[in-house]
């Protein structure tokens, strides 16, 4: 399965940093130039819905990432691929990630994603009907919860979702992790989740959405560079401080329990 890989072109460090993840694992990838939301017209309403501005927190960088995966959606309908891989590039990887993904890939029809990572304060809860075997002892399942699992740090996508993605969202209105929206909207048939998560967020980087960092007020922009410049003992402090966030954040469990079908709430 081919692989796309959205980096900054300013970040030269996750650039080298995801380079030497993916040759572990024998994937067939490219590295995709991300839209960098600092030179975004955030008053574009051609290209940014107003109420993306109003239901997202660092509006620019969110924006960015927003267009970047709708830019790599276009790219895999081009290149004529029936599913892809799509991942960031501040994420850690397994060996067998190659392996894993063919195998997901498998298992997709129609108009289909399915994350390998996951941001949910609690763990993810994933439906035991209908789950799937898959390489290395994981399961590929339903979440009992759509709205609950987000994440684009890895996951795998058909060619039909990236189709109607892209005829159904521009401009966009919500995060690129929104698959409830996806799935409310129609763009989608099915979200499905990897257990246990085979791609975690590298705790080493900070987020360029500012997510998970300090936040997004007065202490963010105040310890935003002492952050960056990497500070010896802040830096391993936050460092350790994100991997116990991200630890807690990418749990999935296979469980019972009814599947919600369609979410209404918004982002």
């Amino acid at each position: 399965m081919h692989a796309y890989v959205i980096n900054l072109a300013r970040s030269r460090d996750r650039r080298a940093y995801i380079t030497k993840e993916l040759k572990k694992t024998g994937l067939d990838y490219e590295l995709v130039t991300a839209v960098d939301g600092r030179e975004l017209d955030l008053g574009d309403e051609s290209v940014i819905h107003p109420s993306f501005l109003t239901r997202t927190s660092g509006s620019a960088g969110s924006a960015g990432a927003s267009l970047s995966h709708l830019g790599v959606y276009h790219k895999i309908i081009e290149d004529g691929h029936g599913a892809a891989l799509i991942l960031e590039d501040d994420v850690k990887l397994p060996a067998d990630l190659g392996r894993l993904a063919d195998a997901v890939g498998a298992r997709l029809s129609g108009a289909e994603i399915a994350l390998l990572s996951v941001d949910s304060p609690d763990p993810c809860r994933l439906s035991v009907a209908e789950a799937a075997s898959l390489p290395g002892g994981r399961q590929l399942a339903l979440p009992l919860d759509v709205a609950q699992p987000r994440s684009a740090g890895g996951y795998v996508i058909t060619r039909e979702a990236c189709e109607r993605i892209v005829k159904g969202l521009p401009p966009i209105r919500v995060q690129a992790d929104s698959w409830w929206y996806f799935y409310r909207e129609g763009m989608v048939d099915r979200v499905r989740c990897v257990a246990p998560l085979p791609v975690l967020k590298n705790p080493n980087f900070i987020s360029t959405i500012g997510f998970y960092s300090l936040g997004n007020g007065v202490r963010a922009r105040l310890a935003g560079p002492l952050v960056r410049g990497k500070i010896p003992g802040l830096h391993q402090f936050l460092s350790r401080r994100r991997g116990r966030i991200y630890e807690q954040w990418g749990r999935a469990e296979v469980t019972d329990g009814p599947f919600t079908e369609k979410p209404s709430r918004l982002a």
